[in-house]
């Protein structure tokens, strides 16, 4: 949310935003698709009444998912004294809704933050997205709101990204044009939160976090939920901090941002959430 640091603006070839603009208009972009289990389980959590077997019986049946769920529950950041050897022994340490938030970070990482010759960028995206969920569940946690939801908010934030960046690379390979970073963020920037609230939708996920997803960067627009959108903004800002990237905040931009006091969030909270970014960057460093 907030500016971008001076910078010479970069224009993507003509011919290569008006086919990005045209597709993202007829609704024609190439959205992924969760992986069947992961959906399975993300809707299996949703449900109150869920029985932590039939969790384990959809994640038995993908080899990956279940392979990266029992490396992350045995990793520093979650693993307890003795090492977990079954699904049974993962879902009763972690419990439902953090097996919900590992099964989209193992899909998002694995078929969504995904653009073949472009590995390091993508990465860089989804560390962006992984920091901003551990600052949006700080900041729902100090204002005891939904930690789950808030994680998800931060996570799935830029989601469009990776799909766009897609669409921009066959662009330009499609009218011979050499691929240009910084022209490809600009283009990108200005339509990440729409396509990203579309996949979303498209996912069929909770309309509220689809709304926070497409207004993050305009959090007033937001009708149902607006102080999931602001809470999204300020943790997108606190991850730009944390990690070198394209978009550039400063320490002094953050104790001055905007959304403090319609977050209502004082100094002492704030300073809180500043010093919590190396525990933020080790958890990124161990999962992303």
């Amino acid at each position: 949310m907030l500016a971008l640091s001076p910078f010479t603006p970069v224009q993507l070839d003509a011919q290569v935003i008006r086919r990005l603009a045209e597709r993202v208009a007829k609704g024609a972009l190439e959205l992924p698709v969760l992986p069947e289990a992961a959906s399975k389980v993300v809707q299996l959590c949703n449900d109150p009444t869920v029985d932590l077997a039939q969790i384990a019986a959809v994640v038995s049946r993908d080899a990956s998912l279940a392979g990266n769920l029992m490396r992350l529950a045995n990793s520093t950041l979650y693993g307890g004294t003795n090492p977990l050897v079954s699904l049974d022994q993962v879902l009763a340490r972690l419990g439902v809704a953090k097996v919900r938030e590992m099964a989209l970070i193992i899909s998002c990482q694995g078929k969504v933050f995904k653009v073949a010759g472009h590995e390091n960028l993508v990465k860089a995206q989804f560390r962006h997205c992984l920091a901003t969920a551990l600052f949006a569940q700080e900041i729902a946690r100090s204002r005891r709101w939904n930690v789950e939801e808030a994680f998800l908010c931060g996570l799935l934030h830029d989601i469009g990204r990776p799909v766009l960046l897609q669409e921009v690379v066959e662009g330009c390979a499609m009218f011979g044009i050499p691929f240009d970073p910084a022209a490809a963020d600009a283009a990108i920037s200005a339509l990440h939160a729409r396509v990203g609230g579309e996949m979303v939708r498209h996912w069929k996920l909770p309309v509220r976090l689809a709304e926070v997803v497409q207004f993050h960067h305009d959090p007033m627009k937001a009708t149902t939920a607006r102080n999931q959108a602001m809470m999204t903004a300020l943790a997108d800002d606190l991850a730009h901090l944390l990690l070198a990237g394209p978009k550039q905040v400063a320490e002094d931009s953050i104790r001055e941002h905007p959304l403090l006091g319609d977050l209502n969030i004082y100094p002492d909270e704030l300073a809180a959430l500043i010093a919590f970014g190396p525990k933020a960057k080790a958890t990124v460093e161990a999962m992303g």
